[in-house]
């Protein structure tokens, strides 16, 4: 089969061909995600363009998607029957995960652990009481190792890190770096100076950290790499993400394909002054963000898009983006899950420690 591959496999096989054999993969996204240049919510002297990434998916965008084309053809390879997961009770990685999984023909058991509430969690929740998840409530970060540790040990059960972000999921990433030189060698955008997104789990960036490092036939892009930590810190720092990157790299090394086994990545900046001191918790300057993102048609989140939005903001405010080119990558699903949660049935499904979170001042549990 070598050689065999076409506009619809990712960019990785493209740029890779010999890996398109030994990598598993499984078609679920819309690729490439389109690039397109933003007026109106930055001053003149910064050029802004974004990678909508919220387009990569009919059902469900967002980040996710690319990773879970990877996870989930490894999990198919290895046998399991079942993907166990983790996330906050508002997860974006666990809805993805749900509903992709769901589709494939495996059972989803996710792990959630608490996260400040308000409609938009509540909303993740009922969606994926109704494609189908099992959700296994936890009362804290304490609980979550035993509760995880009990789903993995069924013999028919994949472990689907936080977010995608291991190894296998981060190849998702390596490819859209890929894809972005290809857009770039398209002219379909010019080459940026500065790439904002959100810094969660690390797989995103690191995954674009290897793809940007170029490939044989793609020179590499040595913009700085922003990225806006929206989760605790001894998670989600630049020792972290550069680690992945290697793990990931040296991954595709092992499949045989020797360019990853030296690659010089391109600078990566970890900014800590969004966070808002918790998971989940939307900031003033997030929620400032999301508001004006809203203003031009772009739909963003308070929690990861907004508060990477709101440090590329606060940076053209300051002036330090004057005479730059600025991409951000746009993570968050951009499909109305509305339809979706009206096709189940409600609260009512949820584990009794989830439900009592619709009070009778929150989100309808029947919508």
């Amino acid at each position: 089969m070598l050689g065999w591959v076409s506009e619809a496999d990712p960019a990785l096989f493209r740029a890779f061909p010999a890996l398109a054999d030994v990598v598993p993969w499984l078609p679920l996204g819309r690729f490439p995600t389109r690039v397109e240049r933003l007026s109106g919510l930055v001053p003149p002297s910064v050029e802004l363009w974004i990678k909508r990434d919220d387009e990569s998916g009919t059902v469900y965008g967002g980040n996710k998607v690319r990773k879970l084309e990877f996870l989930l053809a490894d999990a198919r390879l290895k046998g399991a029957r079942r993907l166990v997961t983790l996330g906050g009770i508002g997860s974006h990685h666990v809805l993805a995960t749900a509903i992709y999984g769901r589709a494939a023909g495996f059972e989803v058991d996710a792990v959630v652990f608490p996260q400040p509430l308000n409609d938009h969690v509540r909303e993740q929740l009922l969606a994926d009481s109704a494609v189908g998840a099992t959700l296994w409530p936890t009362r804290g970060y304490l609980g979550v190792p035993w509760t995880v540790w009990r789903r993995r040990r069924a013999a028919d059960a994949a472990w689907v890190a936080s977010g995608g972000s291991s190894p296998v999921g981060t190849i998702g990433y390596v490819s859209a770096g890929l894809e972005l030189l290809e857009q770039i060698a398209r002219a379909e955008l010019p080459r940026p100076d500065v790439i904002y997104l959100a810094l969660g789990s690390c797989g995103t960036a690191a995954g674009l950290l290897t793809g940007l490092a170029g490939a044989p036939s793609l020179p590499r892009l040595d913009a700085t790499l922003v990225g806006v930590r929206v989760v605790d810190r001894p998670v989600s720092n630049a020792r972290v993400t550069r680690r992945l990157a290697a793990r990931t790299a040296a991954l595709l090394a092992g499949h045989g394909e020797k360019w990853f086994n030296h690659l010089a990545l391109p600078p990566l900046r970890v900014e800590h002054r969004f966070f808002g001191g918790a998971y989940g918790r939307a900031t003033p300057a997030a929620e400032e963000a999301v508001e004006r993102a809203a203003f031009v048609g772009l739909r963003l989140e308070p929690t990861y898009t907004g508060k990477a939005m709101a440090a590329l903001l606060a940076d053209a405010a300051a002036g330090l983006l004057d005479g730059k080119r600025v991409l951000f990558v746009h993570t968050y699903n951009g499909v109305d899950l509305a339809p979706l949660v009206r096709k189940g049935v409600g609260a009512s499904a949820l584990p009794p420690r989830l439900r009592r979170h619709f009070d009778a001042g929150a989100l309808p549990p029947g919508r």
